[in-house]
């Protein structure tokens, strides 16, 4: 009896083991909730709404618009969804520049972007234009690396160094960097009370901050790509040695597609540009052992299969529009083509548009600009597209008024990058180049066009563009510096220079310009110059 009560008991216990059991599994399970999160992640869309919009600019075949169709899905798939863009974001299609940036200002809002890094083309178009364009976005700008002064744009106090986004319970912080190269692409800046500082020192006072918000996920936004090595603009390397906390780091600027691949300490990716399609990163992060369980990256390219969002088509049909009108606006002929080329001496056609160009619009006598990319335009009409495919960018021109021994200085800096199109060579002068010779010897017998000699003493107006006149990235020291000197007497124009031909060539109407050039190569060394040198 007493041993049947024992079986019994037994059973009975085992029975609500199994139970209890089963109820502390099932609460243990409930705990251990895995909240799956996804970052959806485009750069360096420069104004890229649909594909022939920027086929004018000799860009990648993307469209913004089929990019949203890829967002919707997979913010369908996932609402847990954060969606991100790494900088330069208007500058570069004819729609955006004729709106001044809303159109992408528009379709971003629509798409609900959270947030974005400043990118170094955001300053084109100038500061005041950037302020207007921080004014009609909702997403927030991130650049920890930027500081605002009290003299800048009001709007420009928008751009913050971090923020913490609370995604099903999971705080995610997303900080942002810009390149700190900027101001040897743009000048003025510190005049309008803004600057920029390297990447380690900004996150190393930024971090702290971050952390006190006690954050689940650390994603950075920056706005740089990876090299070999790091150079002035671009420190992802530094980055990924350094500040190892980051679960993720997207990147961009320099225009091609990385994955997800391992650098120093941190996972690293880059979403190409000109919207040619989503970086998708899905992390899983368990909620019990508050840690990062798992994390995939993977880039979704845009095919022909893709359609383009209608919703969002209709909303900037008009804009579309009127840009393909502008583009297909006859402006002049050319009765041979213009072609580019960067072989030696320089001075192609297509430089010799561009300087003929600003020399008519500035009365510079002298022109330093090189091709600015590979194309030309093709014997018979030319149109704005035309135009707008060998001057893709919106740099102004300013002159400087330089002696001959100063422009001689400028032009052996340049000889650096002979035979490539960063070689202005110069509109205006005649002169001798010595390509085998060692740099500060390459430039020669500088003289006027007919041959003529000119007065050392004498100073010339001498036109470059904005680009260069802030440096040319930290590649053209010499003309920073001496767009600096008070005798300089520096004249800048806000007029770009696309602005500039489009206009030269109205007033030609008919261009007919040879194949020549300005200069004398010069291959064998004169035995005397070397027992000089």
């Amino acid at each position: 009896m007493n041993r049947t009560r024992s079986t019994i008991c037994c059973k009975m216990a085992g029975r609500w083991g199994v139970a209890f059991m089963a109820i502390w599994l099932a609460a243990t399970d409930a705990g251990a909730r895995v909240v799956n999160l996804t970052i959806l992640n485009t750069t360096d869309l420069h104004g890229t709404l649909r594909q022939e919009t920027i086929a004018e600019a000799g860009r990648g075949a993307g469209s913004l618009l089929q990019c949203a169709t890829l967002i919707r899905r997979a913010q369908a798939d996932n609402p847990h969804t954060l969606l991100l863009d790494c900088g330069d974001i208007f500058q570069g299609s004819a729609a955006s520049f004729l709106t001044q940036g809303r159109v992408m200002a528009t379709v971003m809002n629509e798409l609900g972007y959270d947030a974005f890094a400043i990118g170094n083309h955001e300053f084109d178009w100038g500061v005041e234009t950037l302020a207007a364009f921080l004014g009609q976005m909702r997403a927030v700008p991130l650049a920890a690396n930027m500081r605002v002064g009290s003299g800048a744009p009001l709007a420009l106090q928008r751009v913050l160094p971090f923020i913490i986004k609370e995604v099903d319970g999971i705080r995610v912080a997303v900080v942002g960097l810009t390149t700190p190269n900027i101001p040897q692409w743009t000048r003025g800046l510190a005049q309008q009370d803004i600057s920029f500082t390297d990447s380690r020192r900004a996150l190393e006072r930024t971090l702290p901050l971050v952390r006190a918000q006690q954050p689940h996920i650390m994603v950075l936004l920056v706005h740089q790509g990876l090299l070999s090595s790091d150079d002035a603009a671009n420190e992802i390397n530094t980055i990924a040695r350094r500040f190892g906390e980051f679960d993720a780091v997207l990147g961009g600027h320099l225009h091609y597609v990385l994955t997800g691949i391992r650098v120093g300490n941190v996972s690293y990716a880059q979403a190409g540009y000109g919207a040619a399609g989503v970086m998708r990163v899905d992390f899983a992060y368990d909620t019990v052992e508050n840690r990062l369980v798992d994390k995939q990256f993977r880039f979704v390219p845009i095919d022909d299969d893709v359609p383009e969002d209608p919703a969002l088509a209709k909303l900037v049909e008009r804009d579309l529009a009127k840009a393909t009108k502008w583009l297909e606006t006859r402006v002049g002929t050319t009765k041979r083509d213009i072609n580019y080329s960067a072989a030696l001496p320089g001075l192609c056609p297509v430089q010799q548009l561009l300087s003929a160009a600003i020399a008519a619009h500035t009365g510079a006598e002298v022109v330093l600009h090189g091709p600015l990319v590979e194309t030309g335009i093709p014997a018979g009409d030319i149109r704005v597209a035309d135009v707008w495919r060998i001057v893709p960018y919106e740099n102004t021109a300013g002159c400087l008024w330089l002696t001959l021994g100063e422009i001689q200085a400028l032009m052996e800096e340049a000889t650096e990058y002979l035979g490539t199109e960063r070689y202005p060579g110069a509109w205006g002068l005649s002169y001798d180049l010595y390509p085998k010779a060692p740099h500060g010897h390459r430039i020669r017998n500088l003289r006027a066009m007919d041959g003529s000699a000119i007065n050392g003493k004498r100073r010339l107006k001498v036109a470059l563009n904005s680009y260069h006149l802030a440096g040319g990235g930290g590649r053209f020291p010499k003309i920073a510096k001496m767009a600096a000197m008070p005798n300089a007497r520096l004249e800048t124009s806000d007029v770009v220079v696309r602005d500039m031909v489009l206009e030269y060539i109205r007033q030609q109407r008919v261009l007919d310009i040879p194949p020549g050039t300005n200069a004398t190569v010069v291959l064998k060394e004169p035995r005397a110059w070397h027992r000089r040198h």
